[in-house]
């Protein structure tokens, strides 16, 4: 990664967006560490497409937050009119992000050299488990902290 330029997402984007838009498919390269374990910064690569008009609970969505910051984060809940967003590494839920702030969707990834289609049935038994996982790992640090106030008053 030493010879390797970094540009923003939002600078590429348009070139992404342009791409998207003519039903190609584009492959980045995520920063971060809020999809691990799946996806590792530096070493896998994502697969976008252009966005469906609705998404499925477990898609891998490119959006747009308001702050103008783009997001790959795991569709956990469908909503009405909107979508729960998540990433696997993470546990505090996105609500309320609307379809309209929806970029692309992933169909599949680079993990290292092996490429990982978003339809493969271990792929989708992943999703599952991390998305039950969060939920766990949420309850269990509300618990946490309730036993630590509950102890701090004694």
């Amino acid at each position: 990664m030493n010879n390797v330029k970094q540009i923003k997402l939002a600078e590429l984007w348009p070139v992404m967006k342009e791409q998207l838009e003519d039903g190609k498919t584009v492959v980045f390269a995520p920063k971060g560490t809020s999809m691990l374990p799946m996806l590792r910064q530096g070493i896998d690569n994502v697969v976008i497409k252009k966005a469906p008009a609705a998404l499925k609970k477990y898609d891998l969505p490119l959006y747009l937050r308001e702050n103008g910051q783009f997001v790959l984060h795991r569709v956990v809940a469908v909503e009405k009119n909107s979508y729960t967003m998540c990433g696997d590494n993470q546990f505090q839920r996105e609500y309320g992000v609307k379809q309209e702030s929806i970029l692309a969707v992933a169909v599949g990834f680079y993990r290292g050299d092996k490429y990982i289609s978003c339809d493969d049935a271990e792929y989708l038994r992943y999703c599952k488990k991390q998305v039950l996982k969060q939920r766990l790992r949420y309850y269990m640090v509300k618990l946490n902290r309730i036993i630590k106030r509950i102890l701090h008053l004694n």
